[in-house]
């Protein structure tokens, strides 16, 4: 089929997206390396599709990895002097309309294959902040906020090694070594840690203790380990004793922490969890997601206390509170899990991987390989409406109100409404039918996102860094082709 792709050029770019044969072929021929027949026609049906007009796109350098939202500062000048730090670094897009003004003074950032983290103005567009440092795609983002109220950003790239930033000065306050493989996954825990300091020399018996915020920073990696930093000290939490949590068996996508009522055995009562006790939840490439006890696993290199197996192949992203766990993955599903009876009640089946999700009310929103995003009822399971606009996989998604941001490999973030009156359009009938009639398969075709046009300019430097990481990593073929198209990415110069 490849040896024929030249000559039937002008036919292939016809063929719409969704009556391409995905089924796994691998080329052979170096201009194509790593790359299925599915993955080049993929390529060819996409060609048709590039926009930018669609969502109100905000355009950037290069695939956008994840995204997450910026610490939002409730005052009146927060807009005004976003617009005036970003003046000048990047051509702006039109001005937010008038149902899009809850994002006025919001900021995003970005994770991009171009090794580099984006601050964004949501308001406006532009470009506040790039944060350069890592030597590979820098792949998640993770922000939280200090006692003294300052913004940090938390950054994991395929370097191995996570940065800890100073979001105002850009600068680099701590680069984090201990993985042995590419960094997937950041989770930041906010804790009540005491503040000793005012009563060292003090003989003054009747004062309080006095406490803070604090943050934990827990990293997953390829490398199938999860670390436990302290971000006070930028170390690993007590000293590293007790090692690395291990227990998947291949590499860990996504984590999440989650708090359950009623559980606060081992865990102190510090007024912030409201006498529940917190949960870590890891998601993996072994098609598992593991639930881990915080509290026992300090020092002890980490105690999984449950396995959920009811994914057929690799997880990618998961969500969990106190009474259930949304997850989405390579098996074509997105699934809610209740707690209680730990059973699925909920399977929303795609046409092709599903890469994220968020929850938003009424409605959860899916993405994945395949560009359209699709808003489903949580109450019924149903599909509410397919929204097209991104011609690459999307990657991440938030929830802002009643819009819905969406990045993807396309280099883009969009924005879409979730207001009842903009979800009436109904879904076609053949579609809804395919969708809810779709069958799980065991055994998914792997095929990755494809190379941006741009990619081939040093291809064979890419492929010999692809090579060279394949041999150490405990990558699945999916995740090796994902390797193969960030390598080939252009960088953010």
């Amino acid at each position: 089929m490849t040896s024929n792709s030249t000559n039937q050029a002008a036919e292939t770019y016809s063929i719409p997206v969704d009556q391409i044969d995905f089924s796994p072929n691998i080329s052979s021929e170096a201009e194509n390396f790593f790359q299925s027949d599915a993955d080049l026609a993929r390529t060819a049906a996409r060609q048709g599709i590039v926009n930018y007009d669609k969502g109100q796109a905000i355009k950037v350098t290069s695939k956008v990895l994840d995204m997450c939202l910026g610490i939002y500062k409730v005052t009146s000048a927060s807009s005004s002097s976003a617009t005036t730090v970003a003046a000048g670094t990047e051509e702006s897009t039109p001005p937010l309309d008038d149902a899009n003004k809850a994002l006025a003074g919001r900021t995003v950032f970005l994770a991009e294959s171009g090794h580099v983290a984006r601050k964004l103005n949501l308001e406006t567009g532009k470009t506040m902040k790039l944060f350069q440092g890592h030597s590979g795609p820098v792949t998640r983002v993770a922000v939280y906020r200090t006692h003294l109220g300052q913004e940090r950003l938390v950054t994991g790239a395929w370097d191995k090694t996570i940065k800890i930033w100073d979001t105002e000065t850009k600068e680099c306050l701590a680069t984090l070594k201990g993985h042995t493989d590419f960094i997937k996954a950041l989770a930041v825990r906010t804790i009540v840690i005491k503040d000793d300091a005012h009563e060292e020399g003090s003989h003054d018996s009747g004062q309080k203790d006095k406490r803070r915020i604090g943050h934990e920073l827990f990293s997953a990696s390829y490398d199938g380990t999860i670390l436990h930093w302290d971000l006070q000290t930028f170390e690993p939490f007590q000293g590293g004793a007790g090692g690395a949590w291990k227990g998947h068996v291949r590499g860990i996508n996504d984590l999440c922490l989650a708090l359950e009522d009623g559980d606060s055995q081992g865990q102190e009562d510090d007024g912030l969890h409201q006498g529940g006790k917190e949960y870590l939840y890891s998601a993996g490439s072994d098609g598992t997601i593991r639930k881990w006890d915080i509290t026992q696993g300090q020092g002890r290199g980490g105690h999984c206390v449950h396995v959920f197996k009811h994914h057929a192949t690799t997880v990618y992203k998961i969500h969990a509170d106190t009474i259930e766990i949304w997850s989405a993955s390579a098996d074509k599903t997105a699934r809610r899990l209740d707690l209680e009876t730990k059973k699925v009640d909920t399977t929303l089946d795609h046409p092709d991987f599903v890469k994220s999700f968020a929850l938003a009310g009424p409605y959860v929103v899916t993405g994945g390989r395949e560009e359209t995003v699709r808003v489903w009822s949580v109450a019924t399971g149903k599909l509410i409406k397919e929204i097209k606009g991104h011609f690459d996989e999307v990657s991440s998604m938030v929830v802002v109100g009643t819009t819905l941001l969406t990045a993807s490999l396309d280099g883009t973030v969009r924005r879409w409404s979730l207001k009842e009156q903009d979800l009436v359009t109904p879904v076609p009938k053949d579609i809804a039918e395919s969708l809810s009639s779709a069958s799980i398969q065991s055994n998914v075709a792997v095929a990755s996102p494809l190379p941006s046009s741009g990619s081939q300019s040093d291809g064979t430097n890419s492929r010999a860094k692809v090579e060279e990481v394949k041999k150490e990593s405990m990558m699945t073929e999916e995740e090796e082709r994902e390797l193969a198209e960030l390598m080939g990415s252009d960088d953010d110069d």
